[in-house]
């Protein structure tokens, strides 16, 4: 779930906080009976309103599919790009909507997915919706389209990179538990939580966290088409917007709901609905439903 030690986060604080907690909760057969399902087989979960597609960009968002696409519902950025290309290739398709509920994720594979959509504009419309959360990741991603929409109650932004680090010594020291790393390279094991960080650990932390941060910002500046010391002044350095907010700075386009998005879309196409199952979110609730008794939120 990229928790470990070290580990570069482009996600909303809170939403990974409480999601790490839920983790935990969980016992070892659910989870390890979630491992065993066929992660590779899942893709992000489209349907069709008329000739337009709407691909859900959802849940905890990862490079490829993980436990925690399981778990909670996630997105893999291989699986988003491939369907939103294959959207974009298909002739019945009039139209492309990116519905985003996530509070963003890791950073693997995030840049290239970004490159890899903001190459698909422009052939058909290609649009993206704050419903209700578009934070960090998500937001990287979905900037990319064309246009950004927000709900009325929508948040979106949180343009940010972390990385946590939980210094275990003193714990360890106060459990009687002596650990030590036996490591090949000075610095191997500097970001292990068996020690406290030293200056040296620290800075080269911040300076991979400044690398993704200075992805995100340049990415996002080339999709909104405005300079990056745009996005660091007026996009919000990390927090979320309301929509109204979100207008204001720059970072979405216009606000309006998803039915009057598909609707604008939908003048002068076919209108006969067709809905298809999500299976991202079908497979999550089956193995929460199934064998914890818990639904998903």
């Amino acid at each position: 779930m990229n928790a470990e030690q070290g580990g570069i986060l482009a996600i909303e604080p809170e939403c990974y906080r409480d999601w790490v907690a839920r983790a935990i909760g969980y016992d070892a057969d659910v989870v390890a009976r979630a491992q065993s399902q066929p992660l590779t087989a899942l893709a992000p979960g489209r349907k069709s309103v008329g000739d337009i597609a709407v691909i859900r960009l959802g849940g905890f968002i990862t490079q490829k599919p993980s436990l925690m696409t399981m778990l909670f519902g996630g997105t893999s950025t291989e699986a988003l790009v491939g369907e939103v290309r294959s959207a974009m290739a298909e002739p019945s398709i009039g139209a492309v909507i990116l519905a985003v509920d996530s509070p963003g994720g890791g950073v693997f594979g995030v840049p290239e997915a970004a490159e890899a959509l903001r190459g698909l504009r422009g052939g058909k419309p290609f649009i993206a919706v704050s419903d209700p959360l578009n934070a960090s990741a998500a937001y990287y991603l979905s900037s990319q389209a064309d246009e950004v929409v927000a709900t009325p109650s929508s948040l979106t932004g949180s343009i940010g990179v972390m990385s946590i680090y939980a210094d275990e010594s003193k714990a360890l020291e106060k459990a009687g538990i002596s650990v030590e790393a036996i490591t090949f390279g000075r610095r191997k094991a500097e970001a292990s939580g068996l020690k406290p960080l030293t200056e040296e650990a620290r800075a080269g932390i911040q300076d991979r966290v400044d690398y993704y941060g200075g992805l995100f910002v340049s990415d996002v500046a080339k999709a909104r088409k405005v300079s990056p010391s745009n996005v660091r002044s007026r996009f919000g350095e990390g927090s979320v917007f309301t929509a109204g907010q979100a207008l204001s700075s720059g970072m979405v386009d216009r606000i309006a709901t998803m039915e009057e998005v598909i609707g604008g879309l939908a003048t002068g196409r076919k209108t006969q609905m067709r809905m298809e199952g999500d299976p991202v979110e079908i497979a999550a609730r089956a193995v929460l439903a199934g064998l914890s008794g818990q639904g998903v939120e």
